[in-house]
């Protein structure tokens, strides 16, 4: 996976400039696997042509954020990526069901919503987003195969509302959407791509999510 290269100072009107050259580097398995620090030798890439590499130290895991610092081309720079993007990226484990909410859900969606559950036998499920209803939190459940299929059907449900970012490895993950569409063959194919996206939120969300 690559990810991007930012040096430790840099004034306001080289920013622009730098994030112009799209310096990221190459992170392998090999390398985020053993989060342990020591020295590393990160590719660098120029947008998508080679730039040299990368000196450095994987400095370790800071608050569930690997973080690798060292120099390229004589400037001090960091590198740094969460512990569920790396897991993802490379299939190493499950991590939690995430699931972006606005602040209302139609009653007709969520009437359609619930009526899917009861069709798959998971209506107790639907507290999963009961609190989302009149407003509440942002939701969160673990990546089991059924908390999925909830989340996909509320995706299909509540359209563009409502984003997903399902962070099961890809074989339990692909096998557990081959089995809702089994039990209901007018399931999109999109919502497979959408999966990991979350559409029409950004990163605060996350963060704050990730922080309850």
């Amino acid at each position: 996976m690559r990810v991007a290269v930012f040096p430790s100072f840099l004034t306001g009107d080289q920013i622009e400039a730098w994030l112009a050259r799209g310096v990221t580097a190459e992170l392998d398995r090999a390398t985020v696997s053993d989060p342990s620090p020591r020295p590393v030798r990160l590719p660098v890439y120029k947008g998508e042509e080679a730039g040299g590499v990368l000196e450095g130290r994987l400095v370790g895991l800071e608050e569930g954020v690997l973080v690798v610092e060292g120099t390229y081309e004589g400037l001090p720079v960091r590198v740094a990526v969460s512990r569920e993007e790396i897991a993802r990226q490379f299939d190493l484990e499950d991590t939690p069901l995430y699931l972006w909410r606005p602040l209302q859900l139609p009653e007709a969606a969520w009437a359609a919503w619930q009526a899917d559950l009861a069709r798959l036998g998971l209506l107790d499920r639907a507290g999963l987003l009961g609190a989302a209803k009149d407003g509440g939190p942002l939701c969160r459940a673990e990546p089991t195969p059924e908390n999925a299929w909830v989340f996909w059907l509320a995706a299909w449900r509540f359209g563009s509302r409502v984003g997903l970012d399902l962070g099961m490895r890809q074989e339990p993950f692909e096998r557990a959407f081959a089995a809702l569409k089994e039990r209901l063959p007018e399931l999109p194919e999109a919502l497979l791509e959408r999966s990991r996206e979350a559409l029409g939120w950004g990163k605060e969300e996350l963060r704050e999510l990730r922080a309850k």
